[in-house]
């Protein structure tokens, strides 16, 4: 039986990075409203939280058809995040100060603390909402903070941690993409499965060189462009073919042998 043609995809609600994009995208609006009084500026993190969010859940369900789009809007939520921290960033140095050290038992207990994620399938916009709320409550000491610079110091810091996951989540994609190839690849092989399976109903021959079932193929160059032909189902790691004709008289000879 064919492998499956479409991957697995959706369930980016049990994803770690996109329960932080979450937290990221709700406590950039927050704090936007509250510390930010450029409308522009304003605008341009919140749209950026947002991208983040977003592109990992639409690279999530496009990965029944493409990993590559897959890849792609992950790398898009990656770089919206390094621009939100980037921001953060900028505030706090325009602010006078310097974002926390990467050792400041702040910066440490951000990037240690457990997320709580979606265990339940059904009801799953209601369950992640809750889920949401729990994890939002244990970062609020420093995301409801009255201090502009330690909400912006910890949402830096949220950006960095989901940044680092998503990076790794992309050399997990870009790994499998290696070893299973994308849809189109997988398209071809379904295909050719099924083929090679009435082929072999219809009495296709063995490879002379390895024994493996043959197809029927079709050569596109040179002289024999055109020309049909029995190609080894190893291909390219075996390169036998038979003759179509000589086939043909072969199985003729056989059957006459039978009368």
């Amino acid at each position: 039986m064919p492998d499956p043609l479409f991957s697995e995809h959706g369930g980016y609600r049990k994803l770690d990075t996109f329960m932080l994009a979450t937290i990221i995208y709700y406590a950039t609006t927050d704090f936007c409203r509250a510390f930010i009084t450029s409308s522009r500026q304003s605008e341009q993190m919140t749209q950026a939280a947002r991208s983040g969010r977003q592109n990992i859940a639409e690279g999530s369900e496009r990965a029944s058809t493409s990993t590559e789009t897959e890849i792609k809007l992950t790398d898009v939520a990656r770089a919206s995040l390094v621009e939100l921290q980037l921001d953060y960033e900028d505030f706090i140095n325009l602010c006078g100060q310097r974002p926390w050290r990467d050792d400041a038992p702040d910066s440490v207990a951000i990037r240690t603390t457990h997320l709580k994620r979606l265990d339940y399938e059904k009801n799953v916009m209601h369950e992640f909402s809750g889920v949401v709320a729990e994890n939002r409550a244990s970062f609020a000491r420093w995301l409801e903070s009255d201090d502009p610079l330690i909400r912006a110091n910890a949402l830096a810091r949220l950006c960095y941690r989901a940044v680092w996951l998503l990076r790794k989540q992309l050399d997990a994609l870009g790994e499998r993409f290696i070893q299973e190839g994308g849809f189109t690849e997988k398209m071809s092989h379904a295909r050719l499965e099924v083929r090679d399976a009435k082929q072999q109903e219809e009495g296709a021959p063995v490879c002379p060189e390895c024994g493996n079932p043959m197809r029927k193929m079709t050569a596109k160059r040179e002289r024999n462009a055109g020309n049909e032909f029995w190609s080894c189902t190893g291909y390219p790691d075996c390169k036998g073919t038979r003759s179509l004709e000589k086939h043909r008289l072969s199985s003729s000879s056989v059957e006459k042998g039978k009368l």
